[in-house]
């Protein structure tokens, strides 16, 4: 039960780090960059848009996904369909978190400390998923 205690507190993290893109896309203006000073470099690029809407929106959808299914679990809600839900919305988060980290290392070749965090907390969650 510990495990998805841990996954849905990472979740709850980013939602945070989500809205708070969110937040400044709205002002209009870069997140503060905490490491380094690419930032505005990503976040300016066609990359951080899918189809229009914003990757933090998307991280919002998957984070806010993924805490109600692990709140579900942890309420003691263990079906069949639930862990299979799961696992396949942690599978959609590493595969989505792999491309960027890629598009961010390959392509744009800058880096952005909100984006590598929200990966981050994605590979943590499978690598609690897994291990624990």
């Amino acid at each position: 039960m510990y495990t998805h205690l841990i996954i849905f507190i990472l979740a709850l993290i980013g939602i945070g780090v989500c809205l708070y893109l969110n937040y400044e896309r709205k002002r209009k203006r870069p997140p503060v960059c905490v490491i380094g000073n690419s930032c505005a470099t990503v976040w300016e690029s066609p990359y951080s848009k899918i189809f229009g809407v914003s990757n933090e929106i998307l991280g919002i959808i998957f984070y806010a996904t993924l805490a109600v299914v692990e709140w579900s679990i942890i309420s003691g809600n263990i079906s069949e369909q639930i862990i299979i839900g799961e696992i396949m919305i942690l599978v959609g988060g590493i595969a989505m978190s792999t491309y960027y980290l890629f598009v961010q290392w390959r392509v744009i070749r800058a880096w952005c400390f909100w984006c590598t965090l929200s990966a981050i907390i994605v590979f943590l969650m499978i690598i609690v998923r897994l291990v624990i």
